[in-house]
């Protein structure tokens, strides 16, 4: 199942990677809000994590996120089955 055939969609977001402030990845959402988001330990240890974020900017890919808490989802747009 897609994130957009959820019935709790206003809990997540979407935006473009504007800056990398390690640890921290400022988005751009779709209302031109910049959003700080945050990386777990895991995260800030993974250097593939980072090269993958770096790919992400220049290809102006939009991730989603979790706006309760800013966090990136794991589960990419698809739904995790907490919100299903």
């Amino acid at each position: 199942m897609l994130i957009d055939d959820v019935e709790n969609l206003e809990m997540i977001g979407s935006g473009q990677i504007k800056s990398i402030e390690f640890p921290n990845i400022i988005l751009q959402t779709e209302a031109n809000q910049l959003v700080k988001i945050k990386t777990t330990k895991q995260q800030q240890a993974d250097v593939i994590f980072w090269e993958a974020i770096m790919n992400i900017k220049e290809a102006e890919i939009w991730l989603p996120f979790q706006k309760e808490v800013n966090y990136l989802l794991d589960f990419d747009w698809l739904a995790n089955p907490q919100y299903t």
